[in-house]
């Protein structure tokens, strides 16, 4: 009768979802955010194909820039982060809507040079880095912090799928 117990499931353990997605199909505006753009193509190429996949990451990398920056830093083993791994300690963003936040990923994919070089010292990159994730709509803190680490919670959306939309990009 005293039989010993687990401690539960192990950390990154394969049935734990990586990170909460969005899970029916909806018209995307043009201002989308990278989440909503990924979780859509995630959903299109499960249904789809990712013919469709691939041609929805095209289209929308046009009027948002980071959605191609995202993929290269989660897919390329040349790009490293600098930054500590684990979950940033950050006060996610409570804008009720991706729209009214102070900032978004497609304006600040930019900066995302000095998460992976050594140009700026350790403490402000740190810094940088909080006030990023806290400026943009909290999904895309959430994914972009993910990214960080090569934690990637989109299963058809692979390395494969992003050669194929962006050719020029070296992965």
């Amino acid at each position: 009768m005293n039989e010993k117990r687990g401690r539960g499931r192990p950390k990154g353990a394969p049935n734990k979802p990586k990170m909460e997605l969005i899970t029916e199909r909806e018209k995307l505006p043009k201002n989308a955010d990278v989440y909503e753009i990924l979780c859509q193509a995630e959903l299109v190429a499960e249904s789809s194909g990712e013919d469709f996949a691939i041609n929805g990451l095209k289209t929308f990398n046009d009027t948002n820039g980071a959605v191609k920056a995202v993929l290269q830093w989660a897919f390329s083993d040349r790009i490293v982060s600098k930054l500590p791994d684990g979950k940033t300690p950050y006060k996610p963003n409570d804008a009720p809507a991706s729209d009214l936040t102070e900032s978004a990923l497609r304006f600040e994919f930019k900066k995302f040079k000095y998460f992976v070089t050594n140009e700026v010292p350790q403490t402000r990159r740190e810094t940088m880095w909080i006030e990023l994730l806290e400026s943009i709509p909290a999904k895309e803190a959430e994914l972009i912090d993910l990214v960080k680490d090569k934690v990637w919670p989109f299963k058809n959306i692979t390395k494969e799928v992003a050669e194929k939309a962006f050719p020029d990009v070296q992965f």
